[in-house]
This record gives structure tokens, sequence and C-alpha cells, in this order.
């Protein structure tokens, strides 16, 4: 059974002070039978103006977006604004949205969300949800980011994590159809046979934690934790979790990710310059037509340990929530622009490289947003398995609903993780320490 959101991380705001929480509000559309409701009924009447702050830029998605929401809502005006999504970006926005400047946030990462949702900085909106018909796991496949049994944000943006494979290469090697299914150590075997002639036959995501995805792939929720609620770091499958990595690149089979780090490089770059045949990737769609390359891209899904296990990282893992600010300026014009981003817009997610979370986007719609055209796209990717696994609508998904001293331990994954990549501690010596001090940040919490 999931937990509902139960503790907030504590010390990740500078402020405590709470904003005043106004309700959900008067209904502008009530859904008639079972009906969702994605544009209101008054739709070309509203007036407004929304003030949007986001991490993408207009022209990544942003923009489009906007373009669309008007075509419904003309008389609505929407202001974006682009913030840093860092420590320094987001206690920014926070201040920007205490001082009642922002109408709607694309709030990113739970850690950050869940404090917005605990310090009533986000308007609830449980009530205007249901007279719309909008249930969460019908519209976004989760119900796990709720407080006190209550929405203040709609689930929006993800990450789709795959395998994304240089077709030249993987043809070259004589590895035949790509899988729909496959296991780490299959994935390992055809690293092997495409690593020759100093091109490596695959690398992580650059991200110094992203080896905890296969812990996550496994588990499906609060991947940190046991079920106690202390961490798990004396689990056997956080030790094979990171030895795999630790084995491929000293292997000579994944470019190291040590490497990369001192070199300032990313794994997408590595991908598309032909340095590696494979990477594990969740954001590389919007670089494929800027970055320049010759071959066609295959995709393949996140590998699991064994066949037929469930695979918790085959779906869109949420990351980012879009909220209306208890505080907003115009309720009704904000919340119909955040429903709208929501769902029927969610698809420009993709534009920024991100996937979406709502069960409705369309494979050949975002085909054509990103490339112009199925046709088009056809150059770039295969586009029967860029739909399956980039965006992967409605699949299987981990989350988290646990949050106890989640920034604490996150810092310390990587920390830990560059004295392991670098040489510097064994596996077992890192999970030992990780241990002891994430269970001392817990228990401070509690």
């Amino acid at each position: 059974m999931k937990q509902i959101l139960r503790h907030v991380t504590a010390g990740l705001l500078t402020f405590t002070m709470i904003l005043p929480l106004t309700g959900g509000g008067a209904q502008t559309a009530v859904a008639a039978g079972s009906d969702p409701v994605y544009i209101n009924e008054n739709a070309a009447e509203l007036t407004g103006e929304v003030r949007f702050y986001t991490a993408f830029a207009e022209e990544v998605g942003t923009g489009a977006l906007i373009e669309a929401f008007n075509e419904y809502y003309p008389n609505v005006t929407v202001i974006p604004t682009v913030y840093k999504n860092n420590s320094d970006g987001n206690i920014a926005a926070d201040t920007a949205m205490m001082g009642g400047v922002i109408d709607v946030l694309l709030s990113f990462n739970v850690s950050n969300t869940a404090d917005r949702w605990a310090n009533n900085m986000f308007l609830d909106i449980t009530d205007r949800l249901a007279a719309d018909n909008l249930d969460l796991i019908t519209e976004w496949g989760t119900d796990t980011y709720k407080l006190n049994d209550r929405i203040y944000s709609f689930p929006s943006g993800a990450m789709s994590y795959y395998v994304a494979i240089n077709m030249d290469m993987w043809n070259a090697a004589g590895l035949g159809e790509l899988p729909k299914e496959w296991t780490w150590d299959e994935y390992l075997e055809a690293c092997r046979a495409m690593t020759k002639d100093g091109v490596y036959g695959g690398v992580d995501y650059s991200d110094v934690d992203s080896w905890t995805l296969r812990v996550n792939q496994v588990k499906g929720e609060n991947g940190y934790y046991n079920e106690e609620g202390l961490s798990d770091f004396d689990s056997e499958l956080w030790t094979k979790a990171l030895q795999l990595e630790v084995d491929a690149e000293e292997e000579g089979i994944w470019y190291g990710k040590t490497e990369m780090i001192a070199d300032n490089l990313r794994n997408r770059q590595l991908f598309l310059e032909g340095r590696v045949a494979t990477s594990i990737d969740c954001i590389l769609t919007r670089f494929i037509t800027s970055i320049e390359h010759d071959f066609k891209i295959g995709y393949a899904p996140y590998p699991v340990w064994e066949k037929g296990q469930t695979n918790y990282i085959d779906g869109p893992v949420p990351f980012s929530h879009i909220g209306i600010a208890s505080n907003c300026q115009d309720e009704e014009a904000a919340y119909a622009f955040a429903k709208f981003a929501a769902t029927l817009g969610n698809k420009y997610m993709y534009a920024s490289g991100h996937a979406g979370k709502w069960t409705g986007n369309k494979g050949d719609e975002i085909l054509e947003l990103v490339f112009g055209s199925t046709e088009e796209a056809e150059k770039w990717v295969d586009a029967d398995t860029f739909n399956e696994y980039v965006v992967s609508a409605g699949k299987t998904a981990y989350s988290d609903s646990y949050i106890v001293a989640y920034t604490d331990i996150y810092d310390m994954i990587i920390e830990y993780s560059r004295y392991v990549l670098s040489g510097e501690m064994t596996v077992e010596e890192m999970l030992e320490d990780l241990k002891t001090y994430a269970d001392e940040a817990i228990e401070e919490q509690l």
C-alpha cells in the first residue's frame, strides 16, 4: 500500500513564513457524468493574467505551451519568467512567490515541492480536481503526491530512462533486433561487443548518483529507506547497483564517470559525438537535432536484474509539479493554465527534453512536436522505440512518498559516490559509512 507523504525535509527553506491558504475557490466548470474537464466551458470568455515561473526558456517548449493555451483562452495573458532549478534559484523562486509576484510555478524535485506544500505556498486544488473529474491515477498514473490526503499541485514533468543506441554501431556488431526487455548482464554483453577502436560500448547517465536508479528500478518507491523508515544502504541491492558501474568502467566497456566530471562532459555529448555506442539517458531528445551527428538512434528499455522483473523505471519517473501560488492574483486564470499545462499541454515537456506525466500524451503528437513530422523524425530516430521508451505514457514508474532527511541523504550519496568512482573507497566501505550517517540524519528529524 502506498504511503502518503508524511515528513517534510527540514532546513530546505531559509524562511518559515506561512502564507494564508485560500482553499479550492469557486468552480468555473463542473464535469458532466464521468468525463474529465480539461478546458473550462467559459474558456473563450475568461480573462486574466498569469505570471508563470519555469526553468524552461520559451524556445524549448514554454512558448509553444502558452500559444496552445491561448487557442482556447485567448483573453488570458501568460507572462513566463525563467528561473534556475538549483539551490539559489529555488530560494529566489520561493522569495518571489511569497512576495506575490508568481501565480503558477513549475516546481522541481519532490523535496522542494513538498516544502512548498507544507508551507502553504500552493493552493489546495483537491476540490477543483474532483469537480473536473480529474483523478490522479487515471490522469497521471500515481496518487502518491499528496499531503494529509490533500492535493496541492498537478504532476507535470518526468524523466523517462532508457538506453539510446547508435544503430550503425549496433548493426555493425551484429546484435540483431533491439530488445524489448533485457537484463544488465545482456546489456553489458552488448557493450562489450561494441567496444572497439577507442569507442566505449556504453556510458551511464552523467549524474553522479545515477547508479541509484538500479535500486529504484527494483523497489518501486522510497529507494533510500527500509520498511522501518531508516536507510536501506545495508541491503545487497545497493552494493550490486554501484559495483556494476565500478566493474564496467574498470573493464573499459563504459566511459568513466570520474573522467566525465573532470572534463565537464555529459553522456549525451559523448553519445552524439560517436565516442560511446550506447547511453543511458533521460533528456537526450532536445539535443538530437542540435548536436551534429550522422547516425540514427534506436531505443531499448532500462535494463532489469532478472528477466520478468517488474521494471519501475519503465515509465516516466515524476520530477516536476505545477502548482498555483496560494496568493495568486487571479485564481481562475491560474487554475485554467496550470490544468492545461498538466494535461493537454503536457506534451510540451518533451520539447524541453523531459517527459510528461499525463497518461494522455500521444507518441505521434510528440514526434511532430520535437522533429516537425513523423517523416522527419524517422531520419533521426526509430519512431516505434522512441514512442515505447521515451514517451512511455502510462507505464509503471518509480515514486517517492517518504522523504525524511531526503536532501541530506542525497548530498551524502553524491559525496561518497565520488570517493568510490575515484578509487578512494570501496563500495562496501562507502555503504557502511552511508548507512551510519543516513540513519543519524533520519533519527534527528523523526
